[in-house]
């Protein structure tokens, strides 16, 4: 081999034998049975089984999904509906309030008409006491005139009484005939 370059070396060449393409194919048909029965079958089942639950998750997923849209559909009515009824309570409660301000304002309308008619009954009265209070003055005043004019002493209280009264009638129907509180401040 490596002493002489010219000695040749046997030619490889390719033989077909049967034996080794028998013992190939029993070996390839070996082989297919085991990777077969133990591992084709159980990829296989594990294959199935992955793609169930896949398939499975699709119809949960999908399901989830109209679940959701039937859900959305629900909530879209229910917030209409509490709008709407927002908006009814809203409503009535402005109306309350409206109804509470006229019914303020016409209890206040009355206040003041109560007070404005018991102002004038005061005045009236006030008036009145001055009215009697100046009759009472003027009658004071004019008696020891009278009296005088009359001759009876200035002590005599029953001629003061009269005049009173004649003087409070005058100034009543003085009053009554001028129209009230205008005439007696006239008298005034």
């Amino acid at each position: 081999m490596f002493g002489s370059p010219l000695a040749a070396e046997p030619a490889f060449s390719l033989t077909v034998d049967p034996y080794w393409i028998l013992v190939s194919l029993v070996q390839f048909l070996i082989l297919y049975w085991l990777l077969r029965r133990f591992l084709w079958v159980p990829v296989t089942k594990a294959l199935e089984t992955r793609a169930a639950k896949i398939r499975e998750g699709l119809e949960l997923a999908e399901e989830a999904r109209l679940d959701r849209e039937r859900l959305k559909q629900e909530v879209e009515t229910l917030l209409a509906q509490a709008r709407a009824e927002a908006n009814a309570i809203a409503d009535r409660t402005a109306q309350a309030a409206e109804a509470a301000a006229a019914a303020t304002r016409a209890e206040a309308k009355t206040e003041a008409d109560r007070l404005r008619e018991r102002g004038r009954l005061d005045a009236r009265q006030l008036h009145d006491q001055a009215l009697a209070q100046l009759r009472g003055e003027l009658a004071a005043r004019a008696a020891p005139r009278r009296a005088r004019v009359d001759g009876r002493p200035r002590g005599e209280s029953a001629p003061r009484a009269r005049d009173q009264r004649r003087a409070t009638s005058r100034a009543d129907r003085t009053v009554a005939q001028r129209g009230g509180i205008g005439a007696a401040e006239e008298l005034t």
